[in-house]
């Protein structure tokens, strides 16, 4: 065991943590100090949803390779430390963040058949809970104190969300958790706070750099130049701390290999995601950097529209600058992620369908869109984990996923975004006072 290294990924993981205390208390402290009834309930209800959760996972043994995977680099940070966890014979594909929550859970894990499995899925159950506090924060933020509560049942009774921590056993909901925690500060002005959060996000794994663009734009808007230079300097320190114990007896450029790892994996248009790439491909097996059309690759494709949803989001969030659309457009920008960019797997719709619970209750359509999503979003997971992994031919030809239904599907994915977009717009037109009405949001909170 690497002595210097340990102790200084114990005191780097502290300070991470006392970092997201932080964010908490700005985000709900006003709630819990002033004694309100409805956080009271909520706090109460998202309570009671984790310990059942956390009972289940008896039940859901979880996905077997995954979480092998998980349980082997706990297994390794908590005997050898953080700075050997990138050796070859750990096959480690993630960026250092996600370890310290790994770590601890696994190294306080009973030695018990069983157990450790348990601690490291009972990341997600907890990142579950923490992901309802911060969607409560947010739809305080923007819409009226009657829509938090039941926002935060539908988020944490979300079909598709439980499915994917708590039976498969990712970990999601620890991206999208720093995720929403991170745009709570920014729409209270704690930009360096916003910023420090949000690169832990980044560095768990590379669907948390989808965040930053927005984050930067709406920054470069509202905030002044001693916002942007502190932002910065959030920004680098917190990516220091994260990297330091992982750093050590490494080259400089290892936390760029460790990205380029990862995002090499899978390398075909769509990786059981029901997206527009699995619409293009059809049912034949082609890498992304493979020709649709003359010398069009399906990257080329993806990556473009995915550039066009975050122009049309930058726009958005430039003519009407207010809490309601900042978080619109960083909901918008990860469901074009999932939709456009290769590689995408089926799990990857959870950030949108995460992201876009706190606006479910602003409007008819937000809310016709958070049904949908998360229809499809179930319909995916449940798909590619019975199908593909646990039961082989359990679902196609015996559920209406036959052939040419996940095509379907993604259609429904691909018009559900075209409504996005449209409504997008339509809202940035708009007269203030107009909004407000249409939103169901009262003037004072930043609709």
């Amino acid at each position: 065991m690497d002595t210097a290294g340990y102790i200084l990924g114990i005191v780097c993981g502290l300070l991470l943590y006392a970092l997201f205390a932080k964010g908490l208390v700005i985000a709900v402290g006003p709630y819990v100090r002033s004694g309100d009834r409805n956080f009271q309930i909520a706090l109460a209800i998202l309570i009671a949803i984790t310990i059942v959760k956390l009972a289940l996972l008896r039940v859901f043994p979880g996905e077997p390779n995954d979480l092998a995977q998980f349980e082997l680099w706990g297994q390794a940070l908590a005997r050898f430390g953080p700075t050997h966890i990138y050796e070859p014979r750990f096959h480690c594909i993630y960026t250092p963040a996600y370890f310290y929550a790994l770590w601890p859970a696994y190294a306080l894990a009973p030695d018990r058949p069983e157990w450790p499995r348990m601690f490291v899925e009972g990341i997600t159950v907890l990142a579950d809970f923490f992901l309802g506090l911060a969607a409560y924060a947010a739809v305080r933020r923007i819409a009226d104190v009657r829509f938090a509560l039941p926002t935060i049942l539908l988020l944490a009774l979300n079909p598709a969300l439980i499915y994917t921590s708590t039976v498969w056993g990712q970990n999601d909901s620890a991206i999208a958790f720093p995720a929403l925690l991170s745009i709570v500060m920014v729409l209270d002005s704690q930009y360096v706070l916003a910023w420090a959060i949000a690169i832990v996000a980044a560095m768990i794994k590379a669907q948390g750099l989808i965040l930053l663009p927005i984050l930067a734009w709406w920054t470069l808007i509202n905030g002044d130049l001693k916002d942007w230079a502190k932002s910065a300097g959030a920004a680098l320190a917190t990516a220091l701390v994260v990297l330091a114990p992982f750093q050590l007896g490494h080259p400089w450029h290892f936390l760029i290999d460790a990205y380029g790892t990862s995002l090499g994996l899978f390398p075909w248009p769509s990786v059981n995601a029901f997206n527009l790439m699995l619409v293009l491909v059809g049912n034949t097996t082609v890498l992304d950097t493979d020709k649709l059309i003359g010398p069009i690759s399906y990257s080329m494709i993806g990556e473009s529209l995915f550039a066009a949803t975050l122009v049309i989001a930058a726009w958005i969030t430039f003519r009407r600058p207010t809490a309601w659309v900042c978080l619109f457009a960083v909901f918008l920008v990860y469901f074009g992620m999932f939709l456009f960019v290769p590689r995408m797997h089926e799990r990857y719709l959870y950030y949108a369908v995460a992201l876009l619970a706190p606006l479910v209750f602003t409007s008819k359509t937000m809310m016709a869109l958070y049904v949908t999503l998360s229809v499809t979003s179930f319909i995916d997971v449940a798909y590619v984990f019975f199908n593909l992994v646990q039961i082989g031919g359990l679902v196609e030809g015996h559920m209406f996923l036959s052939f040419g239904s996940r095509e379907i599907v993604a259609i429904v994915n691909i018009a559900a975004f075209a409504v996005a977009v449209g409504y997008g717009i339509a809202v940035a037109w708009r007269r203030p006072a107009d909004l407000n009405r249409s939103l169901l949001v009262t003037p004072g909170n930043g609709g």
